[in-house]
């Protein structure tokens, strides 16, 4: 649903300062370049991670603990939540299910409620897994039905923040490119052991539309200005398998490609049932940000490798 500029935006009339949660991980590391490149004021909270943050110090905050959360936004006071932690291994969630609702959930529902009762923005980070995985193309109007655990807190959180004025709810496909915060991720493990030389084994047949890191912080930071509220799916452009996805990885860094081969997802055993395919329609977002560069995978393999 696109936010009416008629509405009154109480998040522009508040110091232009934003929270960024989870930005000692991932995708935080890489949220750093387009939102000093915005002029705001950044607050950037870890989990429990110290040390800089870009020119400012990472604010160490345990989103189990809302009395902690609540404190630190009374110091931060900020116009804008952009919420991207939570605990997004699927096995660690299903081992600690309890911790995982506190993060995923709780803390998600606390932080839309302070938005809620201030007229400030929250944009969150969903994930393709809310759904089953059992057809291509979802779109926004598609009706969840994670069969993951991770993919039923993230459901859950949600529906607390697309009942938030002015809140966004950004449902990222498959992510990849060079970890920037200090710790590996699948990319950076799965590159190493084909510079080694040693072989790698990808589904063939399990799909997604995979972004890479730089784009999607870059999708991210526009949406806290956005005008626009509800749902948005934050993907790019191809369906690949696992298998096709990391050979166009290879074949971008100049590796072996033979080194990588194909197998099924029938061979391998996993303690939750694993989707298929769960591929993203990204029309929505195309439409909201119609001059939004998404390159291919081998220019965003380069890009974000020679920045590293």
């Amino acid at each position: 649903m696109v936010f009416g500029k008629s509405a009154v935006r109480m998040w522009e009339l508040a110091i232009m300062r934003i929270v960024v949660t989870g930005a000692s991980g991932q995708i935080g590391a890489y949220l750093l370049e387009p939102l000093m490149r915005t002029g705001w004021d950044v607050v950037p909270w870890s989990g429990g991670a110290r040390g800089d943050w870009g020119t400012t110090r990472l604010r160490p905050v345990d989103l189990a603990d809302l009395g902690a959360v609540d404190r630190a936004l009374v110091n931060a006071d900020p116009a804008v939540i952009l919420h991207v932690a939570a605990i997004s291994a699927a096995d660690q969630v299903s081992k600690d299910l309890d911790r995982a609702r506190l993060v995923n959930v709780e803390a998600t529902r606390h932080l839309a409620d302070w938005c809620r009762d201030r007229g400030r923005r929250i944009v969150f980070t969903s994930t393709d897994m809310v759904f089953d995985g059992d057809r291509s193309w979802y779109t926004e109007s598609d009706e969840p039905s994670p069969i993951l655990a991770y993919g039923r807190t993230k459901h859950e959180a949600e529906a607390e923040v697309v009942r938030t004025p002015g809140g966004v709810a950004a449902r990222l496909s498959l992510l990849y490119g060079p970890s920037r915060c200090g710790r590996e991720g699948f990319f950076d493990r799965a590159v190493a052991a084909l510079r080694a030389g040693r072989s790698q084994t990808f589904f063939h047949d399990e799909h997604r539309t995979p972004l890479d890191y730089r784009t999607a912080a870059e999708v991210l930071v526009a949406l806290t200005d956005a005008d626009f509220e509800g749902v948005v799916h934050v993907g790019g452009r191809d369906r690949l398998s696992r298998f096709a996805f990391m050979s166009r990885i290879a074949r971008a860094l100049g590796l072996d490609e033979s080194l990588i081969a194909a197998n099924s997802r029938a061979e391998a055993v996993f303690t939750e049932p694993r989707p298929a395919d769960l591929s993203l329609d990204t029309t929505r977002l195309a439409d909201l940000l119609p001059d939004l560069d998404r390159p291919l995978i081998e220019e965003a393999v380069w890009r974000m490798s020679s920045r590293n």
